[in-house]
């Protein structure tokens, strides 16, 4: 598959919804292009990190094979930015990753859940 049929070409975003700012991090649609979701991530990540961008962040990672591995990523990158993270939500997971967030969950200084609807994900962010 191009790249451009990957997802690659959906960017991340700041979002106003419901009086507050989310963070709105595109994973989805790229199926089992790990290197790339990384890549796309970290570079995101960038952003993320600035003491400006929202502290509420969905991770839409619906059409995207997301394993341990993955999701290990995702969430030791949260944990590791200076600026504290209030709630993270992950849109589009199996129920075995959805588990894995859950046990996480206990070990992290936010809030983070699964809600597979995007809009049910804001409103529950914000």
């Amino acid at each position: 598959m191009e790249k451009y049929e990957l997802g690659l070409n959906k960017k991340s975003f700041s979002l106003f919804y419901n009086g507050g700012e989310i963070w709105c991090e595109h994973l989805d649609s790229l199926y089992n292009e790990k290197e790339l979701l990384k890549q796309k991530f970290n570079q995101d990540l960038v952003q993320i990190s600035r003491p400006s961008a929202s502290s509420y962040i969905a991770v839409n990672l619906d059409e995207t094979d997301v394993d341990r591995e993955i999701l290990e990523h995702i969430i030791s990158s949260f944990t590791m930015i200076k600026k504290p993270l209030c709630k993270v939500v992950f849109v589009g997971l199996n129920s075995k990753m959805k588990r894995y967030v859950k046990q996480k969950n206990k070990n992290t200084l936010f809030t983070m859940t699964c809600i597979d609807d995007f809009e049910k994900a804001k409103e529950w962010l914000v």
